[in-house]
């Protein structure tokens, strides 16, 4: 059968391989992905031979004729990919592959299971509905400023990766800019040494000195506030889209769903002249 496959595998625990993951594993062929050597010691400790398969690299940095070769592949037989860790399309590489299966009308099956976002949003204690993942956020003042800004219009809980070298540097920001959020810090899910840390954004520098600066994280804040779509930028932008023929209706729609407000309120605040 020719396609591809996204395989999600374990984000730390071993013991959360799925039984359909693990046969796929077991039985298919050819597996792409992001780090050979990662996959090779995961197949080793899942008890994989993985002597008579075909395994390639693929990467952020691969070039466009591994893109051809690849779909090549696709096209022959079935093509299965894993990222180091958890989903593939979740801050990793896998989704030029995915969007090249499906411009060349290419089949895509995917194998699910545990993934950081959503483990993460399980163990913070916020509300579920609605989330934004955002993956990694810019790392200089600038665009860290401009994603609070972001944030501030989107009512929910935001969740984002971090590095160990930025986490309290990035929470300091956070903290300052937004004390009346809500904030978890998520580090090393389902590992052995899985810390989560719930607090107040001015209770930062209190919380602060609990965090172990050791293995990855996981940053969620929640803006419970839902922001007047009529003013500033996103009012702006509203009218620009109206002036362009959208249906108010269907605008004040979905900037409710964007920002939590009621869509009656935001249709009554559009000018629709």
């Amino acid at each position: 059968m020719a396609g591809l496959t996204l395989i999600t595998v374990p984000i730390g625990n071993l013991e959360d391989i799925t039984i359909r993951a693990k046969n796929k594993l077991m039985e298919c062929s050819t597996i792409v992905a992001e780090d050979t050597r990662v996959l090779k010691e995961l197949l080793t400790r899942l008890e994989i031979d993985y002597s008579e398969k075909r395994i390639w690299a693929f990467h952020d940095h691969s070039e466009e004729t591994s893109l051809q070769g690849m779909l090549k592949a696709m096209k022959e037989g079935e093509v299965h990919y894993v990222s180091d860790a958890g989903s593939p399309v979740i801050s990793d590489p896998a989704l030029p592959l995915v969007k090249l299966a499906i411009e060349n009308s290419v089949d895509i099956q995917t194998l699910p299971g545990v993934n950081a976002p959503m483990a993460a949003l399980e163990l913070s204690g916020l509300p579920a509905t609605p989330f934004h993942f955002h993956g990694f956020i810019g790392r200089d003042k600038g665009k860290l400023d401009q994603f609070i800004s972001l944030m501030s219009y989107q009512y929910g809980t935001h969740i984002f990766f971090e590095g160990v070298s930025r986490i309290k540097k990035t929470m300091d920001h956070l903290s300052r800019e937004l004390p009346e959020w809500d904030f978890a810090i998520c580090r090393e899910l389902t590992k052995t040494y899985q810390s989560v840390y719930r607090f107040k954004g001015s209770k930062w520098e209190k919380t602060k000195v609990d965090v172990v600066e050791k293995g990855e994280f996981v940053i969620l804040a929640h803006n419970s506030q839902k922001k007047n779509t009529a003013t500033g930028e996103v009012s702006k932008l509203a009218q620009e889209i109206l002036a362009k023929g959208a249906k108010p209706k269907l605008l004040s729609k979905l900037l409710a769903e964007i920002t939590g407000e009621n869509s009656k309120e935001i249709y009554s605040k559009l000018d629709r002249r």
